[in-house]
C-alpha cells in the first residue's frame, strides 16, 4: 500500500473554485493517478485513503485561516467561517451556513440541537490523518473500521456522551479497554462507594466505545 502525495495548496485552490459542493469520486479522478510510476495501479482503497488524508490535513489548517471545510463523500465544501454576529450551523445539502444574526455562535434555533458540554469528536479524522492506517487496505479489519465509522453518525449522541463518562479525547482499543477496567474498578457495586447504576452507565459506554474504536 503506498499513499499518493496531494499538493494541499493545489486542493484548496480547486475547492475555494468551486460554486458548489463536490464529491469525493471527482477529487479522486482530478488529484490521485491510475497506475504508480513502475506501471502497477494503485488500488481503490489507496487512492481512497490518500484523498481523505489530504482533505483532513487541510481541514487542521483550514481553521486557523478562517476556513470551514465540510467532507462527507458526496458533499465537499470549502468555505468562509461567518464573522461574529451570524450562525455558524452548517447546512451540509446547500453547501451554506445558517447566517442568521446572533449574538452568539449559533441562533436561537441552532443553539437547541448543541450541547456546550459535549466536545466534538471525529474518528474519521483520527484514522485519516494517520499515513500508516493505509495498510488496513489489505486487511479483513478494514470493514469493522468502516462499520464504526458509521455507528458513530448513527448514535453521536450517544458516543460522544460515553467519551465524556469515559473522559477519553482520542480513544482507542487498548485505551478504551485500560479505562473500563479503572472505572469498574471504582464504581463496582460490590466496592465500598461503589454504584449499581453508575456501573450499569460505564457498561452501555463501554459497549458502544467498543463497537466504535475497533483499532
Amino acid at each position: 500500500m503506498e499513499l499518493i502525495k496531494i499538493d494541499k495548496i493545489e486542493l484548496q485552490a480547486y475547492l475555494s473554485g468551486l460554486s458548489g459542493t463536490t464529491g469525493e469520486y471527482e477529487i479522486l479522478k482530478k488529484f490521485t493517478p491510475a497506475n504508480k510510476e513502475s506501471g502497477e495501479p494503485y488500488s481503490m482503497y489507496e487512492r481512497h485513503f490518500s484523498v481523505y488524508h489530504a482533505l483532513y490535513l487541510l481541514k487542521n489548517e483550514a481553521g486557523s485561516n478562517g476556513l470551514y471545510l465540510h467532507i462527507d463523500p458526496l458533499r465537499i465544501k470549502l468555505l468562509t467561517i461567518p464573522g461574529n454576529g451570524f450562525c455558524g450551523h452548517y447546512y451540509p445539502e446547500k453547501g451554506a451556513f445558517c447566517m442568521n444574526a446572533t449574538a452568539g455562535l449559533y441562533c436561537e434555533v441552532h443553539s437547541r440541537d448543541v450541547d456546550p458540554g459535549i466536545p466534538s469528536f471525529d474518528p474519521m479524522s483520527q484514522f485519516y490523518l494517520d499515513p500508516e492506517n493505509i495498510a488496513f487496505g489489505d486487511s479483513e479489519l478494514l470493514n469493522d473500521i468502516m462499520q464504526g465509522f458509521r455507528l458513530y453518525f448513527i448514535h453521536k449522541r450517544e458516543i460522544d456522551k460515553a467519551l465524556v463518562i469515559f473522559n477519553l479525547l482520542k480513544p482507542g482499543k487498548k485505551s478504551i479497554s485500560r479505562r473500563y477496567r479503572e472505572l469498574a474498578a471504582e464504581f463496582h457495586p460490590d466496592r465500598c462507594g461503589g454504584s449499581e447504576e453508575k456501573m450499569k452507565e460505564i457498561n452501555r459506554a463501554y459497549t458502544l466505545l467498543k463497537s466504535v474504536f475497533v483499532v
